[in-house]
């Protein structure tokens, strides 16, 4: 049994032929679906993005035949197979598990955003192409990602948005704590954000509803818990319209305000109102990374931290401090691949499944034929 990936991106596609390979949803069922069926295969993954669309399968190696997802990617794109061959790339095993790992990495320089996980997670549950050797390696991808901000050593190489505002909640709650959030907005930072936090068993999320986008996060964030298995995190999860604004205020530990907030929301006559429902001060961090907040409205209530978070990046930092950093990343990468492979190596001995396949994904094919030959 066997890890492979074969992809191709951005950097190995000519820019006049990488729409061949583009990708909507009904083709991504296709793919799913077809792929699936070939011999040999257990299990199938697909991660697409504007830069990329990567195979991701858990083999037989001994019935499948690396020739059958070389021919169906010619039959897709119009292509030679000739063609197909130079412009895919393929990995095995560790080395899967690895770029994987990095694929969503803060430190890469070419990263691509988190949800790509749990979009391919979410697809091939859905269509029945997963089982629990990917759905493992998908969630401990999604694990690195994330614990990837925790890690001092690495500040140098982080200096996005997302990373600021959780150095500043780190700095400001050194200890993990009961923590009640507010979240106001909705964007794709704000969604980053709040899979970070939801990493805290203690804290309690609220989200305030002001239109249909604000309650599209909600029903994110459900869809992230079921993924990655923390169904009973929604407990900690609510909502709250305008009129509760200012008891949920009163009650919040840390209030952060989304790029899509366009206005001054936090004004001197809401934080009066606030404290007069309060009956004892409490120190409250603020985290807004719209800009558009009266930072000076702030400065009258000493209870209160404002903190501005943008996407200037820091440069302070030395070679020899990024050096470091560098070095600590790829250290850090190759123990957490090492320590996935040691669970796959489990996997693979148990030989139980963990999401039962969907019986639409073995006759609900698109190229009736079932291609079964070398290249």
């Amino acid at each position: 049994m066997k890890l492979i990936m074969y992809g191709v991106n951005r950097d190995t596609v000519s820019f006049d032929d990488i729409h061949r390979y583009g990708l909507d949803e009904s083709m991504r069922l296709c793919h799913l679906n077809d792929i699936s069926t070939f011999d040999g295969v257990v299990e199938l993954a697909l991660v697409t993005t504007n830069n990329r669309n990567e195979y991701y399968l858990y083999i037989d190696e001994q019935n499948f035949k690396h020739g059958d997802l070389l021919r169906y990617l010619s039959r897709h794109t119009g292509k030679p197979l000739e063609e197909i061959i130079l412009e895919t790339y393929s990995k095995f095993n560790d080395d899967v598990t690895k770029h994987l790992f990095h694929l969503t990495s803060v430190s890469n320089e070419t990263t691509e955003s988190i949800s790509v996980l749990e979009q391919a997670l979410y697809e091939s549950v859905t269509y029945g192409t997963i089982g629990n050797v990917l759905y493992e390696l998908f969630n401990a991808a999604i694990h690195f990602s994330l614990s990837l901000y925790d890690k001092e050593p690495l500040y140098p190489l982080i200096n996005g948005e997302v990373s600021k505002a959780i150095q500043n909640l780190k700095s400001h709650y050194p200890v993990k704590k009961d923590i009640n959030y507010l979240i106001i907005g909705n964007n794709e930072l704000i969604t980053q954000l709040v899979k970070y936090i939801i990493r805290e068993s203690e804290a309690y999320l609220t989200f305030l509803e002001r239109n249909e986008k604000s309650r599209e996060i909600i029903t994110n964030v459900n869809k992230w818990l079921t993924l990655t298995n923390n169904s009973t995190w929604r407990n900690h999860i609510q909502s709250a319209d305008l009129g509760q604004l200012v008891y949920r205020l009163s009650k919040a530990d840390v209030v952060i305000i989304g790029p899509s907030i366009k206005n001054a929301w936090l004004s001197d006559e809401l934080l009066e109102d606030m404290y007069e429902m309060r009956p004892t001060a409490k120190k409250q961090l603020i985290l807004d990374l719209s800009g558009a907040q009266d930072e000076t409205v702030f400065s009258d209530y000493q209870t209160l931290s404002y903190t501005q978070i943008n996407n200037t990046v820091e440069n302070d930092y030395s070679i020899g401090k990024i050096e470091v950093a560098e070095s600590f990343y790829d250290e850090y990468l190759t123990n957490q691949t090492n320590a996935f492979m040691v669970k796959f190596n489990r996997l693979i001995e148990k030989k139980i499944t963990y999401a039962p396949a969907n019986d639409e994904a073995s006759h609900n094919v698109c190229y009736v034929k079932k291609i079964s030959y070398k290249v």
